[in-house]
Formats: C-alpha cells, sequence, structure tokens
C-alpha cells in the first residue's frame, strides 16, 4: 500500500515472472492480502493499480486483483425442492426454461438457480427486462447463475440489468469488473457513492467515470 500503484505493479509482475518457491510463496501470500479481509481498506488504491496494470497489459497483475470475494458468500440451501419442480428431471427443466411461456413456471426454474437450467432459461425469447431484473435482484443468487446472466449477449449491454447485478451482494467482483466498461458514463457518475456495490467495483468506477470526463 505504501508503493505507488506503477512501482506495485512493477514488484507483482516480477514476482510472477520468477519461478522459485520463495516467489511463488511470496506471490501467494500477496494474493491471499489483496483478496482478503483487510483489502476494503486499500480499494481506492487496489482500483489504480488495476488501472495501471491494465494499461500496461499486465495480466498477471490484473489476475490477482480479479479475486476479491463477493459481499456475500453462497451457502447452498438444505431444501431448496419446489414441489412443482421436483418430479421433473433436469433435461426437461431446461427444456421448458428454454421453450415455456408460463411466467409462473419461468420464474419457479429461475429461483431455483441450477446453472444448467438458468442458461437456458436466459435463451427464451420470452423473457422481459423486467423479469430479468427481478433474477439479477434475488437474494440470495447463486453466483454462476449471475455470471450467466452478465454474459448473456441479449442482457450484458443494458444498463439497468448491470446495475441490478453488480448492486447484488452475491455478484462475484470479477463479474463487475467485466460490465463496468459497459454502462454510459452517466451511470458510471453513480456507482462510486452506491454502498451495495462491492467497495473495489465503486474505486474502478470512479476511476473510469473520471477518465471518461478527461480526469
Amino acid at each position: 500500500a505504501a508503493l505507488a500503484p506503477a512501482e506495485a505493479v512493477d514488484l507483482l509482475a516480477a514476482l510472477a515472472r520468477r519461478s522459485d518457491p520463495g516467489a511463488r510463496a511470496a506471490l501467494a501470500a500477496l494474493g491471499q492480502a489483496l483478496a482478503g479481509p483487510g483489502a476494503p481498506l486499500l480499494h481506492d488504491h487496489l482500483a489504480e493499480v488495476y488501472a495501471v496494470a491494465a494499461e500496461a497489459g499486465r495480466v498477471e497483475v490484473m489476475g490477482l486483483l480479479l479475486a476479491p470475494p463477493p459481499l456475500r458468500a453462497w451457502v447452498e440451501p438444505r431444501d431448496r425442492a419446489d414441489p412443482r419442480l421436483e418430479h421433473l428431471s433436469l433435461g426437461h427443466r431446461k427444456t421448458f426454461a428454454r421453450t415455456h411461456r408460463d411466467p409462473d413456471l419461468l420464474a419457479r426454474l429461475a429461483a431455483e438457480g441450477e446453472p444448467a437450467v438458468v442458461r437456458e432459461l436466459l435463451r427464451n425469447p420470452q423473457l422481459t427486462e423486467p423479469f430479468v431484473l427481478r433474477f439479477a435482484s434475488r437474494r440470495p443468487a447463486r453466483p454462476e447463475s449471475l455470471r450467466l446472466l452478465a454474459e448473456a449477449p441479449r442482457w450484458r449491454t443494458r444498463p439497468a440489468v448491470i446495475r441490478a447485478i453488480l448492486s447484488n451482494p452475491w455478484a462475484e467482483p470479477a463479474v463487475g469488473l467485466r460490465l463496468l466498461p459497459l454502462l454510459p458514463a452517466a451511470d458510471l457518475d453513480g456507482l462510486g457513492e452506491d454502498r451495495a456495490i462491492h467497495p473495489f467495483l465503486r474505486a474502478v468506477a470512479a476511476r473510469l467515470a473520471a477518465r471518461r470526463r478527461g480526469g
């Protein structure tokens, strides 16, 4: 944290290039520190380090900074069986998710959150943006399902959907980092103050907004 961002990037890149056990151990310790409980104290600094690494093409350093955990950790529910779905095989659920028109059934499939089913659900032409926004805002949310939504070509560029994903405490920061550049400058301006969003993403949003204003 005491190093200037460019010096921090050089240090991390130098460690990443070395293959001796000492360098590997040091890099592992730094990676754990960057993603650990103390990391929120350094998010503004880490955001600037990330920006410098991205401009320099230091993918090995960028990778270290993509690992902060979500605000809330996903815990698999003990009992999430839906009486209307429990008799259906995975294949049936995937087919229904991709082709069905019944909004109640689609909502139940979305709530179950099985990634293989969610992938097919996002291909259903019957989906509307309000439905997808409810899905993106669901709490708790399976991180894999939010990742699939962020990768869906039909939805990943819609500002309202992006904001809903960013605000979900179960969303992985790595997913949010890929979405932030897709937002218009006006949307980026407000994210830096939104406490519902991961502090690392808030800091990166503020940097992006400043850069687009020429700051």
